[in-house]
C-alpha cells in the first residue's frame, strides 16, 4: 500500500531550503558591494590627497618657490 503524502508538506521544506540560499547569497553580495564601496572610497581619498600636493606643488612652481 503507498503511503500517502501532502504535496505541500514537501513544497514547503523545498521553499524553505531555497530561501535559505537566498538569503546567503544576498548576504554574500551585500558584503561584496561593502567591499567594493570601501575600496572605490580608499581609491577616491588617495587620489584626491594626490590632487591636492600635485596642485600646492604647482601653486608653489607659479609662484616661483622651485628655488
Amino acid at each position: 500500500m503507498s503511503e500517502f503524502k501532502l504535496p505541500h508538506v514537501e513544497d514547503l521544506r523545498t521553499d524553505a531550503t531555497l530561501i535559505r540560499g537566498l538569503q546567503e547569497d544576498f548576504k554574500a553580495i551585500e558584503q561584496e558591494d561593502i567591499d567594493i564601496r570601501k575600496l572605490i572610497n580608499d581609491k577616491h581619498d588617495d587620489l584626491s590627497k594626490q590632487l591636492t600636493q600635485l596642485n600646492q606643488r604647482l601653486d608653489e612652481l607659479m609662484n616661483g618657490g622651485a628655488m
